[in-house]
Parts: structure tokens; sequence; C-alpha cells
């Protein structure tokens, strides 16, 4: 989970992640809500966090959540999440699932087994997305059900990310994250690189994207606007 950006810590909010939904941090809503939740333990979980005043308080309630998760500090803003996830790779099991997270969207829906459909169709990726065109979010262009192609930021359909991205394994995000690089002036948003383009590295090694459609989503951002 990098949760290394700019918007991590504000005067106003505090640790984001921390910030009460329902009488819970925000971040274990998120996490709970997914349909995948009970086949994780607290050890499948690597938060990218950055070193900030007061970083201990969100350590503290990270390992009280997740007991046995293990936390990434970097010591400063990186060009993009892709570059914050990239941070925990090391840590990740090598030829197992890789799920980045990105907590901004909470919905209950989705693959409830995410290792059974890489297994099952060889699918390289999975990203739900739900039905959008506010330019807020990321997009996938989606044509008889396959993704052709992905953007950030940039409304090319209307199968916008639900902000979680399901790589078959650390190999294939690396091969991905290389692609975004050296596809760097097309991909990048505000010359930063982020995760969702990064399906284009998918597809461009020959991989297919399943892309399953959810109903009900609340976004995180809309939250802080209440």
């Amino acid at each position: 989970m990098p949760l290394a950006g700019p918007d991590l810590w504000t005067e106003t909010f505090g640790f984001r992640p921390l910030v009460p939904v329902e009488g819970r941090p925000l971040l274990q809503v998120a996490l709970d809500q997914r349909a995948w939740r009970g086949r994780l333990e607290s050890r499948d979980y690597i938060f990218v966090v950055r070193e900030v005043e007061g970083l201990e308080q969100l350590e503290q309630a990270l390992r009280a959540l997740w007991p046995e998760c293990r936390i990434v500090r970097l010591s400063h803003l990186t060009g993009g999440a892709l570059y914050s996830a990239l941070a925990a790779m090391s840590l990740v099991a090598p030829d197992e699932p890789v799920i980045v997270d990105l907590a901004d969207i909470l919905f209950t829906e989705g693959p409830e087994d995410p290792e059974h459909l890489f297994k099952a169709q060889d699918w390289g990726a999975i990203v739900p997305v739900f039905q959008s065109t506010e330019p807020c979010y990321s997009y996938l262009e989606i044509e008889d059900g396959r993704v052709l192609r992905a953007r950030e930021k940039q409304v090319i359909s209307d199968h916008a990310s639900a902000g979680v991205y399901m790589f078959a394994s650390p190999q294939l995000y690396l091969t991905a994250a290389v692609h975004s690089l050296q596809q760097r002036d097309e991909l990048s948003y505000r010359n930063l690189l982020f995760i969702c383009p990064m399906v284009n590295g998918v597809i461009a090694a020959g991989r297919e994207v399943l892309a399953p459609a959810i109903e009900a989503v609340q976004p995180v951002g809309k939250l802080f606007h209440i």
C-alpha cells in the first residue's frame, strides 16, 4: 500500500489513513471491505510511508490493526505511486500475486480469490472498474471485454479504475514499471508515474487484463468535502 504521497498528512485532517469513517480509521474501512480480505493475513500487508512529523502515530496504528504488517519508510516524496510501490517489492514473495491498493475508493465487490483467477486464466493483471466520466479518475479502454489501454486522469472511456491493481507476480509488476519508464512522455501525469498506466505495460508484455465491473463505490476524496 503506497501511503507516501503529498496528502499523507495535512493540517486539516492529520494523517489521511486515520481519518475516522463511521467510527473507524479510513484505511481500515477500505481494506476490510475488500472481497478478498478473508484470504489475507496481517503479514501480507506492506505499507509504504514517508517520514513526516509524528509518523510514529501512524505506524503504531498500522501495527495495532495489522500486527505482523511490514512498514517501509521513505525519506522524501517519490516520482509517483509507481515508485512508492516499488519500495515494497523486495518484501513480496516471488511468484505470488501483488495487490496495490490505493485505498481511495470504498467498495465491497470484486474477486474473492484473485490468486485462483490468475492461475485459472493466466491473466496478467486484474483491475476492478466502475462507470464514470469524471476527470478525477483514471480510465481503462475496454472493447468486447478486452482491455486495450489505460490512462491516468484521462477520460478515454466510461470505465474508471477503482484504485486497486492486481499483478500476477512481482516480476510482471517490474516489467510494467519499466514500460512506464520507457513511455514516460506518454504515460506520466504532471510529470509523475502512477499505477493505472502500468496496465499498458502488462498488455505490451503479451498478457491479458481482466477488468471486473463493480457497482457501489464511494470515492474517499469526496468524504473530505462533506
